[in-house]
């Protein structure tokens, strides 16, 4: 058998999973990411998860035809270096020379919200699309942007920092030292911030979007002024990129039903109505395993390994 290798680096936690030719899922193991420990203790962990997968294959690994793997940025795709994660404090870290040291493989390096745009481009819900948008919303909001099956990085591989678009002239921090970002406003942290600030006590997202959805006032208006935002910053993919579709994901994607006709209508609002253009989106199918899944499409890809439709 001969299988493909995907690693999703996230803050909280970090999933590795074997993939078979066909890039069905064979094996995963979730591990706390633990980043106080440090990014060489966590290449350690991640390579006993990936000796344990390919044990339980009876496999080793000269059966892997290819690994990826995907993390926050910003990063030096060129390097294959995390330069800065403001959430983990990992800074200056040589990723890919350590995993390929620990594994024993070449890997390849991307940005885990392009790595699930890929994803929706190939598997989900933006399949058949020439041009695919993914904007996840959860502890952070990011977007990652697919053409022609391929990622588009940008000059400095930081295209599609949508958290950091700003929304607001000189309002509330933001993690990486700016002010006015829509990660600020629109995220699963910036929604339980501000919902505590408002209600005097201490919140979380999930809490949130319950309360909004049973109708409650100040969380109903929390939750429409995050979806007046994201509306607006949909608009902004439009405006720019004109995309077929717009995929969302992540932990907030979970309560869409709560505040999707506001989002919607705020997005229809802002962009320009074009004859034959209508803002198109989609909530991920995948649960969380469409980092992962994206890495390992992406390593077989630059190695020539993937099918074209």
């Amino acid at each position: 058998m001969a299988y493909f290798l995907g690693m999703d680096i996230g803050g909280t936690k970090t999933a590795v999973a074997l993939y078979d030719r066909e890039f069905r899922p064979v094996g995963k193991q979730t591990m706390p990411t633990r980043p106080e420990s440090g990014c060489r203790e966590l290449v350690g962990r991640i390579a006993e998860a990936v000796q344990a997968l390919l044990d339980g294959q009876h496999a080793g690994v000269s059966d892997v035809l290819a690994a990826g793997v995907a993390c926050p940025g910003p990063l030096d795709l060129k390097q294959g270096r995390i330069v800065y994660i403001p959430t983990m404090g990992f800074a200056d870290e040589p990723l890919t020379a350590m995993l390929e040291e620990a594994l024993g493989l070449p890997v390849a390096l991307e940005n885990d919200t392009n790595a699930a745009a890929l994803c929706e481009s190939v598997f989900g819900q933006g399949r058949g699309g020439e041009l695919v948008a993914y904007i996840t919303i959860s502890t952070g909001v990011g977007c990652g942007l697919v053409h022609g099956r391929r990622i588009v990085d940008g000059g400095a591989f930081a295209a599609g920092e949508l958290g950091h678009f700003k929304v607001i002239r000189d309002g509330r921090p933001c993690s990486y030292g700016g002010r006015g970002c829509l990660e600020a406003y629109a995220s699963g942290t910036a929604v339980a911030r501000i919902a505590s600030e408002r209600y005097g006590r201490s919140m979380d997202a999930k809490e949130v979007y319950a309360l909004a959805r049973r109708g409650d006032p100040p969380a109903s208006v929390v939750v429409r002024e995050a979806a007046e935002l994201l509306g607006y910053a949909v608009a902004a993919v439009y405006q720019l990129f004109d995309p077929d579709i717009v995929v969302l994901g992540g932990s907030v994607t979970r309560d869409f039903d709560v505040f999707s006709d506001v989002l919607l209508a705020s997005a229809e609002a802002y962009i320009q109505p074009i004859p034959g253009r209508k803002v198109r989106l989609a909530v991920s199918e995948f649960d969380g395993d469409q980092v992962a899944l994206g890495a390992a499409w992406y390593a077989a890809d630059t190695r020539g390994l993937t099918k074209s439709e």
